[in-house]
């Protein structure tokens, strides 16, 4: 019996030459979903993998019914996936996670209790289990800024997040950055007056290859469009009074 057969959930897994981690991953997701939502869908984003990610993923999905891949014809990078990705969503709920599956969807439950009251759950790590002091500065700095300009005040804004699929599917939203397409949209939630909820939950490291998520690309793109959507709330409509909600409690 699955513990939210209300609950319809979309959920997007970029890939991008990783055919060794896409079997375990998707067959792990479903796995936990069918166990937690009553009606799910797993968006495989293949970017333009030049491995076999391509037909690992084609496999996959012939096992499961509610996989559906995604071929880009170009390499989109992360941030563009998602952006990409977003309006293919077919649910109510709409989340994303990594292929090297840093967040476990065991741990779902605690996030989608939080609706329908919630608009955005932002999951926030408890633990930053090997990451660089470089990349614990950067991220930092990067968390401090958001706060600042935008006065959303919690602890992690780069994680995953479940949004309902009506504040997710802003036409306004520019972001396609790796680092800030999320960000983007659970500051414009925010802004709107959604409800934003923060829960906890457990960050797990990935064991093979590596993460370019602290590049210098990626940071240059992110102060970049946190400048333009600060200048365009700025001068804009005026903030809009929000209720935020920090691990659950009301701030």
């Amino acid at each position: 019996m699955t513990r939210f057969p209300d609950l319809s959930l979309s959920v997007i897994l970029p890939v991008y030459n990783e055919a060794a981690s896409v079997d375990r991953a998707v067959r792990r997701s479903v796995d936990s979903l069918r166990q937690i939502v009553g009606r799910f869908e797993v968006l495989l984003i293949n970017d333009c993998s030049t491995d076999k990610t391509g037909a690992v993923a084609e496999a996959v999905a012939r096992d499961f019914p509610e996989v559906r891949v995604v071929h880009n014809p170009r390499n989109l990078r992360q941030g563009g996936c998602l952006k990409m990705a977003f309006p293919l969503a077919r649910y109510d709920l709409v989340t994303h996670n990594a292929i090297d599956y840093p967040f476990d969807f065991d741990d779902l439950p605690a996030v989608l209790e939080q609706f329908p009251a919630a608009d955005v759950v932002v999951v926030t790590r408890r633990s930053y289990p090997g990451v660089t002091a470089g990349r614990r500065f950067v991220s930092w700095t990067n968390r401090t800024l958001i706060r600042t300009l935008f006065g959303l005040n919690i602890s992690d804004y780069n994680f995953v997040q479940v949004f309902k699929r009506t504040f997710l599917m802003n036409d306004a939203s520019f972001s396609a950055g790796t680092a800030f397409i999320t960000v983007e949209r659970i500051l414009r939630a925010h802004h709107a007056g959604g409800r934003v909820v923060a829960v906890e939950a457990e960050y797990h490291r990935r064991h093979t290859g590596a993460s370019s998520s602290g590049n210098w690309r990626t940071v240059r793109d992110s102060l970049r469009d946190i400048a333009r959507l600060w200048v365009e709330l700025r001068i804009g409509s005026g903030r809009r009074s929000a209720r935020t909600i920090k691990e659950g409690v009301d701030s």
